[in-house]
């Protein structure tokens, strides 16, 4: 079965999260408990927003102290996908795309760090909800991308874990869709104008680097 699994922020969408003020919402918050698990200040400054909750994920080890640390970088989380909701515009080329994948047979699957919230409230507002068979948000998985697990949800639930690498897509917009499609052994392809500049994710040598989203039609 071919499967095609796609980012939601910046491949369905145009890219409107705020990370920086995101970061510096959350650093105050998590401080006394980086303090108090003896972690180092100076590493967590230089994590991204979902290198950051794996970190911490892995590394305190009372489970309720990192119950309360993940709850408070959630809670931020929660704020600036509302923030970005308000804004985001579903990209023109997804609803024929996704029709023409459904049409031949491909299964359909979305992989994103955004809360299952604001999800479940743009798939409403787009009308996306009869195209994909499973949604997996940041509130379905104990790491984010760029760890797989998102990626090996989607796969059990298809039954596939031993489709080829080459019929399985992940489709994205970010270092971070590439690293989670490498770790997962899959295939990616990555749309420019989204989180990352375009000489980054070349530097990072995706399957393919498109401009829009109907250049799936031949590659896929």
């Amino acid at each position: 079965m071919k499967i095609a699994i796609f980012d939601f922020e910046g491949t369905l969408v145009d890219f409107q999260w705020q990370l920086k003020p995101a970061l510096e919402a959350i650093y105050p918050k998590i401080a006394p408990n980086i303090a108090a698990a003896n972690l180092d200040r100076d590493l967590i400054l230089k994590l991204d927003y979902c290198r950051l909750y794996n970190y911490l994920q892995r590394n305190i080890s009372d489970p309720e102290l990192a119950e309360e640390t993940l709850q408070l970088i959630d809670n931020v989380f929660d704020y600036y996908d509302t923030d970005a909701a308000r804004r985001w515009q579903l990209y023109p080329e997804v609803p024929k795309l996704l029709a023409q994948l459904k049409a031949a047979g491909w299964g359909i699957a979305l992989d994103s760090n955004v809360g299952r919230k604001a999800l479940k409230q743009m798939f409403k507002k787009f009308s996306l909800d009869n195209y994909f068979d499973l949604t997996v948000s940041r509130n379905d998985v104990s790491r984010l991308k760029p760890e797989p697990e998102g990626i090996r949800r989607i796969l059990n639930y298809y039954n596939d874990n031993q489709t080829p690498s080459e019929q399985t897509f992940l489709i994205g917009d970010s270092v971070t869709d590439i690293e989670t499609a490498r770790n997962a052994g899959i295939k990616v392809a990555i749309l420019i104008n989204g989180e990352d500049k375009t000489a980054r994710l070349r530097s990072h040598h995706p399957d393919f680097l498109i401009k829009n989203l109907g250049e799936l039609e031949n590659i896929l």
